[in-house]
């Protein structure tokens, strides 16, 4: 059974992620916005990882806010820990500005046990999703999932 919590420190990216198609809300903490066409692409108890037409350089502190699929919106403090920028040959090199140019992962800073629990929760009810359709195979020979 895979676990949510670090298990190893020295490891920058650990625990349980899962997919998470949503609309993220991205400033520094002075309030200015950064990166708003910003999308989360999966989420987990250390962080998420994002992508967007402008990149953030890492270490930069951000304020987050993204609503989760039970109707929670989560928020937080968290760095960007990571950053890749898509290259495109046809403009020498430079970005298009799509949605999508852009690359990066969050890493949530100082969050209480308390504030991190809706996560948990999609964590656990996604693992009981998966155990559900893999019960579903071995008695009746299908996947529910295409």
């Amino acid at each position: 059974m895979a676990r949510a919590f670090r298990q190893n420190p020295a490891n920058s990216r650990f625990g349980v992620r899962i997919p998470l198609f949503a609309r993220l809300s991205l400033t520094t903490l002075d309030g200015k916005p950064v990166a708003p066409l910003s999308r989360c692409t999966n989420i987990g108890i250390g962080g998420i990882r994002c992508t967007a037409a402008e990149g953030v350089a890492p270490g930069t502190n951000l304020f987050l806010a993204i609503e989760l699929p039970s109707g929670h919106v989560f928020k937080g403090n968290g760095h960007v820990a990571w950053c890749k920028t898509t290259l495109h040959p046809a403009l020498f090199g430079s970005p298009r500005g799509f949605d999508d140019d852009a690359l990066f992962g969050i890493a949530f800073d100082g969050l209480s046990p308390d504030l991190l629990l809706p996560i948990a929760r999609l964590l656990v009810a996604k693992q009981d999703e998966r155990r559900r359709a893999r019960r579903i195979l071995r008695r009746h020979g299908f996947a529910i999932h295409a």
